[in-house]
């Protein structure tokens, strides 16, 4: 029998931590444990990770990013739950399921996306399954996906392929990205006029105060850049990982059809014309699904598990129902993509 204690995060011993990260998430445990105040937005609404330990190690943790939702009008707390991870010596000893029923009593409404196998688990404890969302990718540059080619240099093919792809992107404007901070007060009044539709579906909140966390104290912002056209704007993480340049699309706006579809066929021209190898972003939104397919064809588009939890149980057959205008920005969909290599 396992002698141990379940503890918040901040309680933890730094290498104790950094010990459980290599063996759990060796490709990005030294990021992780540099920002992880950042990561797992410390504190904030009194919520922090939960570290299963002894008293020299580290044996699990259930972590959590808070956010503030909106349902029927009334603005809630909740946490998405993030990095699950048990030693693998110690999984399918019931250790898992003791630290998910811990971490189910911190917040009364809880949400993530996840893996099939922490999807099973999740269900055992009464959480409901969505699939709306889907993940949507796009290789511009296949020779970075061929094991054998993809540290040599073969500008004059990757630029072939690219130009393909340039034959359906039929109105452009030219965009430029601007850093994310000179625009500020841009990205708050654009958020704050909330036109996503009046639906049955909780929404993350996205006030000032999720702003500064997400965007402006972000320890990777010098990567994350804004474009804008006509109305419409975009929130884009350029960055390269595994010597694969990614095009992350963050955060769409737009109070115009035919504006958000110049802004995207915009977007994509940019990228292909500045050497990306990816384009990527998470969307529930169906027009934006269809724009992105159209412009881009032969993405991948892929279905994510959403799984929700509430206490309440009103609010649980609204989470059900997934969750209003989900996008690349949130959760932590975006960030573990970075590894340690940036």
């Amino acid at each position: 029998m396992i002698d141990y204690n379940i503890i918040n995060i901040s309680q933890v011993k730094i290498d104790h931590l950094s010990e459980f990260y290599q063996k759990v998430f060796n490709k990005r445990h030294s990021t992780l444990i540099k920002h992880r105040k950042w990561w797992y937005r410390n504190n904030y609404l009194g919520y922090e990770p939960l570290v299963l330990c002894t008293q020299d190690k580290v044996l699990g943790q259930a972590g959590l990013i808070p956010v503030k939702i909106k349902v029927n009008n009334k603005i809630l707390p909740a946490i998405w739950f993030t990095d699950f991870a048990i030693l693998p010596n110690l999984q399918r000893k019931g250790l898992g399921k003791i630290l998910t029923e811990a971490w189910m009593k911190i917040c009364p409404n809880q949400i993530t996306f996840c893996n099939d196998k922490s999807l099973k688990i999740f269900k055992k404890f009464g959480w409901e399954e969505n699939n709306a969302t889907k993940r949507l990718a796009r290789p511009t540059n296949p020779i970075k996906w061929m094991p054998f080619l993809k540290n040599i240099k073969f500008d004059l093919l990757s630029n072939l392929f690219r130009n393909s792809l340039k034959k359906n992107i039929q109105n452009t404007v030219d965009v430029k990205p601007h850093p994310v901070n000179e625009n500020y007060k841009t990205i708050i009044e654009f958020l704050s006029k909330d036109i996503t539709p009046n639906t049955n579906h909780a929404k993350i909140v996205r006030d000032e105060d999720w702003i500064n966390w997400r965007l402006m104290e972000c320890p990777f912002r010098d990567n994350i850049y804004f474009f804008e056209h006509k109305g419409s704007f975009a929130i884009v993480h350029i960055f390269k990982s595994n010597n694969i340049k990614r095009f992350h699309i963050l955060y769409t706006f737009s109070e115009n059809d035919k504006n958000e579809e110049i802004l995207y066929d915009s977007l994509f021209n940019w990228s292909l014309s500045n050497s990306v190898d990816l384009i990527w972003a998470n969307s529930n939104n169906s027009n934006q699904i269809k724009k992105f397919e159209k412009i881009l064809p032969r993405t991948f588009t892929k279905p994510m598990n959403f799984a929700s939890w509430s206490a309440d149980k009103e609010i649980h057959e609204k989470l059900k129902l997934g969750l209003n205008n989900v996008q690349g920005i949130d959760s932590d969909n975006d960030i573990i993509s970075l590894g340690d290599k940036n």
